[in-house]
């Protein structure tokens, strides 16, 4: 161990700093656990020593090997020493060879160049002489070949160092980028000669020739411009010739020939632009042509303005004051009407009609246009696309093609675009068209136009429809309604009729409709069906201007009018007071009448319906208010199935025929505008839910009341064994009941939709069972009694369910186990009453409760109240 490894353990065992504080210690425990450590020490040593003499001797053979190598490297460095020197020399020689051949490659590329230098420019030489003598002997097409070529692909020959040896001569003019030149001028203006002269002499074949070479000149642009003009002119020739048209609408129709022929033009030359010109380059004549459509096009409109009076025809709607007739009802209307007749006559309205079909036409045609443009441009500009830079050299600057429209046109443009004169002038990046033009300014007059003349064709037809109505003309009303609480049934006369479908099996609906004479009387009035064909018709105008202004303005108008004319009149007839009649005189409805077929008087009695129209008696009082509040009614329920379906329709009209729209949000405004008609809609349904409530409670809860009392005449339910059997065979109640609800249901099947028709049988069956309910709670019953009293419930709740053809359980649930309890065998029986009902019906706020039961067990006389308190 080295002295200071022994000074570092002798103070981790001691705390002694170092060996010579040994000498200091006084302990002899420390000093002889030191000098043990010492001794171990001393042997370790010694053993290291040893080993290390033993191994001297392996060492110093070792070294004598290796002064043994040293020879022998020695050796072999001599031998190398002539090989490295001749590896040097040979790399020299190679790098010297190498540098040569590099060298000789280099100068082998400079001569092969210069050999194609010289074959390109004697090929150059020939060229020219060729194109001088194409250009001496006019051959056209020749020299534009070679000027082409020279320009797409012997372009760099003309810069090579030999090209001087092509020249023909000293000078410059001489040069060969001189004579290509001057060549190409010459022939860019002997082409467009012959051009001018095909076009003035209308020669289509050197037209198409003349077109082919201007690419090959490199005047693509200027071809393109020249061919646009030539088309332009062609469609000023074709719509000159459309100007002797005549007509009603004989604009709309010059506008339709002229968006024909320049939708004609585009798809027939389409295919050579392209073959010649490359792909995306028909989009310049595209833009050229939407300039033409939009100059003659406005000018058009210019002449429609003018020879139709447009501007006097609005001073005439606005004096008339339309806004306010489609505020006003209808009796206010029409006396509006009658003191605006002076200013809009009936000829003057006929003129504004007119008009509006062709403005509607016109909208048609220049939207039908718009899209075809932008369905052409659309893919020419994606072509274009995809060469950079194509773009800017094809394409038409606005401001230049802006030129093209005469200074009044260019004066209004820049006049509305005001402070937006830079977005005015703008071109549509994926059509590449014009976005604003005279064009589209006109197209906004023409929908301004166009909301106003239709407001004022909706609101005026409102009023005359209104004025018009035949309510007070309608057949098959001369006989009022009748009470069918009066008709009586005769207990020994054999059951007929009516009464021959009620037997010991049940109710089973006859063979024949009872409804039979429903066609003889006219159930709604013209007023609903003319008043949704102005307003379908208005509609479809809109939808046809492609114009959501149009169809938000046409709608919000039809929405007021229709509130304010047919609504608001319609309801107030139909919440009219009822006058009832009795027919106990002259009218009395007996069983010994024709069989109880229940022919009400005057109603399809003859055989020929002419022949019972003519014969029908002039209506009374009562009966014309009948036909109004009844006729009301049914065009509320007509309305809303006309509204409805209106909506849906124009909702597919319109994703239908907007669906070329590049606009997306012009589609989302129409049907927004559209399902505003959802929410009127609920104004028809309130006002029919009102009418038909207050028609229920005059009318239908008083009949049905008055039946059930009258067929309850001298009905009892405490029956012997043998008036059990009597009843049995023969069930006055329920014959009495079937003949004068039967009255009723003929009735209401006459007078009343389908759709009211429910609604009235589903009031009267809500209104029986609430009167049946409390009927029997004032009546006593024995055993024998409850048991018919339940068939009774049963059969007539069958027999109301097929007159209505609804399930009427919920409405009669009450009803029937009220009728149950009082047909139990005994007191304890009606605890299991209701075992038997499904969860909806134990559930249900209409099930009867412990106390009721009670109170109907009550009413049998033959149950103590002793029983029923143990229940």
């Amino acid at each position: 161990m080295p002295a200071g490894a022994l000074d570092a353990e002798l103070s981790d065992e001691f705390a002694w700093s170092n060996f010579d504080d040994l000498a200091q210690s006084t302990n002899v425990a420390e000093i002889e656990h030191a000098y043990r450590m010492l001794e171990l020490e001393e042997a370790r040593l010694d053993v290291e020593i040893s080993e290390s003499v033993e191994g001297t001797s392996d060492v110093d053979s070792r070294f004598a090997q290796l002064f043994d190598l040293q020879d022998a490297l020695h050796a072999i460095s001599d031998q190398l020493e002539p090989v490295q020197s001749a590896i040097d020399t040979t790399a020299t020689n190679a790098g010297a060879i190498s540098g040569r051949v590099r060298f000789l490659d280099q100068e082998q590329k400079k001569l092969k160049q210069a050999l194609s230098m010289i074959e390109e420019t004697a090929l150059l030489k020939h060229r020219l002489t060729e194109l001088l003598t194409a250009m001496r002997n006019k051959n056209i097409d020749m020299a534009a070949a070679l000027i082409h070529k020279y320009i797409t692909t012997d372009a760099p020959v003309l810069d090579s160092p030999f090209v001087s040896f092509a020249s023909t001569g000293d000078d410059d003019s001489s040069s060969p980028r001189s004579i290509i030149a001057s060549a190409t001028k010459e022939l860019v203006d002997r082409v467009s000669f012959t051009f001018d002269a095909a076009v003035e002499s209308n020669n289509t074949k050197e037209i198409s020739h003349c077109f082919r070479l201007f690419p090959l000149l490199g005047e693509d642009v200027r071809g393109l411009d020249m061919y646009s003009d030539f088309l332009c002119n062609m469609i000023a020739d074709k719509s000159r010739v459309t100007a002797d048209i005549q007509g009603t609408s004989i604009y709309a129709v010059r506008l339709t020939r002229l968006f024909e022929v320049i939708a004609v033009v585009i798809d027939n030359h389409f295919p050579l632009v392209e073959t010649h010109y490359g792909p995306g380059r028909m989009i310049r004549v595209i833009q050229r042509l939407q300039m033409e459509g939009t100059k003659r096009a406005a000018m058009v409109l210019d002449f429609f303005e003018d020879e139709r009076h447009i501007k006097r025809r609005i001073a005439q709607i606005q004096q008339a004051d339309s806004s306010q007739t489609r505020a006003k009802s209808y009796a206010q209307a029409a006396d509006h009407r009658s003191k605006s007749e002076d200013v809009v006559s009936d000829h003057d309205f006929k003129d504004i009609t007119d008009i509006l079909g062709e403005l509607v036409l016109i909208e048609r045609q220049i939207a039908m246009f718009s899209r075809f443009m932008e369905s052409r441009a659309a893919p020419e500009v994606k072509a274009l696309s995809m060469e950079p830079g194509s773009k800017d050299r094809v394409f038409h600057k606005p401001a230049a093609i802006l030129k093209h429209l005469p200074l009044a046109m260019q004066g209004i443009l820049d006049t509305k675009a005001g402070d937006s004169a830079k977005t005015a002038t703008e071109l549509d990046e994926i059509t590449g068209l014009l976005v604003h033009t005279p064009l589209s300014l006109r197209i906004s007059w023409l929908t301004d136009t166009y909301i106003t003349f239709e407001s004022f064709f909706v609101s005026r037809s409102a009023a005359k429809v209104m004025l018009l109505d035949d309510t007070d003309s309608l057949s098959g009303w001369a006989e009022p309604t009748v009470d069918a609480s009066d008709a009586e049934t005769s207990k020994s006369k054999p059951a007929t009729g009516l009464l021959s479908s009620f037997g010991q099996r049940g109710w089973r609906k006859p063979g024949m409709s009872a409804a039979r004479g429903q066609a003889d009387i006219a159930q709604t009035s013209s007023c609903v069906g003319d008043m949704f064909f102005v307003a379908k018709t208005a509609l479809e105008h809109s939808i046809a201007t492609q114009q959501p202004a149009a169809v938000e303005a046409i709608s919000q108008c039809v929405i007021g009018v229709m509130n304010s004319a047919l609504l608001a009149t319609v309801e107030s007839r139909a919440l009219g007071k009822w006058n009832a009649v009795s027919n106990a005189k002259g009218s009395q409805l007996s069983a010994a009448s024709s069989e109880l077929s229940w022919r009400l008087p005057g109603v399809g009695s003859a055989a020929n319906p002419a022949d019972a129209q003519a014969e029908e008696a002039p209506i009374g009082p009562v009966a014309a208010h009948q036909r109004e509040i009844l006729v009301s009614v049914n065009n509320l329920d007509l309305a809303g199935q006309y509204l409805q379906k209106t909506a849906d329709e124009l909702k597919t009209r319109v994703t239908g025929e907007w669906a070329r729209i590049p606009q997306r949000d012009h589609v989302t405004r129409a049907q927004k505008a559209l399902d505003t008609f959802g929410a009127f809609l609920a104004k028809f349904t309130h006002a029919k839910q009102r009418s038909l409530e207050q028609f229920g409670v005059q009318v239908i809860k008083p009949w049905v009341r008055a039946i059930l009392q009258q067929s309850y005449r001298d009905i009892k339910y405490v029956l012997t064994d043998e008036e059990f059997n009597d009843v049995q065979n023969d069930n006055l109640f329920q014959k009495r009941f079937v003949l004068k609800f039967g009255l009723l249901v003929r009735q209401l099947k006459q007078r009343l939709t389908a759709g009211n028709l429910a609604a009235a049988l589903d009031i009267a069956a809500s209104s029986l069972a609430v009167d049946w309910e409390r009927a029997i709670r004032q009546s006593k019953f024995n055993m024998l009694g409850g048991i018919m009293f339940e068939k009774d419930v049963r059969e007539i709740q069958r027999y109301l369910e097929l007159e209505s053809d609804t399930i009427l359980r919920k409405k009669f649930l009450r009803l029937i186990q009220s009728a149950s309890v009082l047909a139990v065998e005994g007191v304890a029986d009606a605890r299991h009453i209701f075992d038997g009902q499904s969860v909806a019906d134990v559930s249900s706020q209409a099930a009867l409760s412990k106390s009721e039961v009670k109170a109907i067990l009550a009413n049998r006389i033959d149950v103590s109240e002793k029983d029923i308190a143990e229940i």
